[in-house]
């Protein structure tokens, strides 16, 4: 007689979650829809109230979502000169600052990371010493005085031209790169700038994109030193027209006429919203590079 053989049925690879992870997973989810709901309701209100009608938001019925579609608010905002000259010079000195900070940096890390000289590590640790011990407001103030940059945009690019953290993650990133492609290029006679052009810079494309956006960031957002380097209102960035408009106390200098409390209300969320506009636009396009300059300049091999 044949005997009947039991089928084994394949097992699904990987291990079932235990009740711990499972605990777990469920908390995190918890706790992250928190945090988003904390971020995006403020938001949401903020973009609501700028679209929203007078009547409406004179009383006080306006949550997160806009009531009588109206753009009077931002027709006002953008039919401000003076507010749109502050605009520019944001967007100026964010991109002059994202560029020129990015070339110091690269030219901070490459010798940090591939060059062979006396004192390396002592350059290091001063470098990692600056991160902790700064020069301080004060200080920094006198060296913009005697160069005579009080006043100017210009101030706004140097101050914060070169940052320790961002020299560190960029040389952690740096070391990264197989020292055989550095050999190889030596080999081939190219010099230390070829190097760095042509061979590390295009393989740094994902930490770069990294440190330009926290650049870009930090910069757009910046508001100290604008207002303690700048004294003509011309020359002022949107965070310091920002808190004139929702202070109310200077929106008139810069052609703006609060007609009421409800469209002043209008007007100052349109400012925000206008002011956020940018970061909130580039960043999507820089998230994957983002992702990945970080998770790589701190794995190596």
């Amino acid at each position: 007689m044949l005997k009947r053989v039991p089928v084994l049925h394949p097992q699904k690879s990987g291990s079932r979650e235990t009740k711990g992870e499972k605990i777990f997973n469920v908390c995190n989810v918890v706790i992250m829809l928190a945090i988003c709901v904390v971020i995006l309701l403020p938001l949401f209100n903020v973009i609501s109230v700028s679209l929203s009608a007078d009547r409406y938001v004179a009383a006080a019925q306006v949550s997160f979502w806009p009531k009588g579609l109206n753009f009077k608010a931002y027709e006002t905002v953008f039919e401000a000169q003076k507010l749109l000259r502050s605009f520019f010079n944001t967007v100026l000195v964010t991109a002059c600052s994202c560029l020129c900070s990015l070339v110091m940096t690269s030219l901070a890390a490459y010798p940090l990371a591939f060059g062979k000289f006396y004192g390396k590590r002592i350059y290091s640790l001063m470098i990692l010493l600056t991160m902790w011990f700064s020069g301080g407001m004060i200080p920094t103030y006198m060296v913009i005085n005697k160069l005579g940059l009080i006043d100017s945009l210009a101030s706004l690019i140097i101050v914060p031209l070169v940052m320790a953290y961002h020299v560190v993650v960029l040389r952690a990133f740096f070391t990264s790169i197989p020292a055989s492609l550095i050999e190889s290029a030596r080999i081939d006679g190219a010099n230390d700038f070829t190097i760095l052009l042509r061979v590390v810079i295009p393989l740094s494309k994902a930490a770069l994109a990294t440190i330009g956006l926290w650049i870009i960031v930090g910069r757009w957002n910046e508001f100290m030193n604008p207002i303690l380097y700048l004294k003509d209102y011309r020359k002022y960035t949107m965070q310091i027209v920002l808190r004139d408009i929702v202070l109310a106390s200077s929106a008139s200098q810069y052609d703006i006429n609060m007609e009421s409390a409800a469209l002043g209300e209008q007007i100052r969320n349109a400012t925000i919203v206008v002011t956020m506009l940018p970061v909130v636009v580039i960043y999507p396009f820089l998230q994957k590079y983002f992702v990945k300059g970080v998770m790589l300049g701190a794995v190596k091999g």
